[in-house]
């Protein structure tokens, strides 16, 4: 009986020891960001809570998301505005692919193309 005891204390005090133990963040290698720019016309607006989503359609027919968001933006020193849908914009920021490969960008910097 006292082996059985002995036992489960044993297990109980491996799994408390090693939910105690720190984890790496084992981000895969498409989830890994980067900074990219990317140019393009906006072709729809998603608005959101402190900004908005466009999506970008380069010359090449290549689309993206871009989050343009007051926050990001004023923490970058870059400024927020509202573009609309047949503007020209140019973003640079960090970007991500979604499950669908969908690249996603988080812009730090906007500038509008004429």
């Amino acid at each position: 009986m006292n082996r059985i005891i002995t036992g489960i204390t044993a297990i109980f005090i491996l799994a408390a020891a090693s939910s105690c133990c720190s984890q790496k963040n084992t981000v895969g290698k498409e989830q890994q960001l980067s900074e990219k720019e990317v140019t393009g016309t906006i072709t729809a607006i998603e608005n959101g809570k402190d900004g908005y989503m466009a999506t970008i359609a380069d010359n090449k027919g290549k689309t993206s998301i871009v989050t343009i968001s007051i926050v990001n933006l004023q923490k970058s020193g870059g400024t927020f505005k509202r573009y609309a849908i047949g503007d020209v914009i140019k973003a640079k920021g960090e970007v991500w692919k979604d499950d669908t490969g969908t690249e996603h960008i988080t812009a730090r910097a906007l500038t509008q193309i004429k």
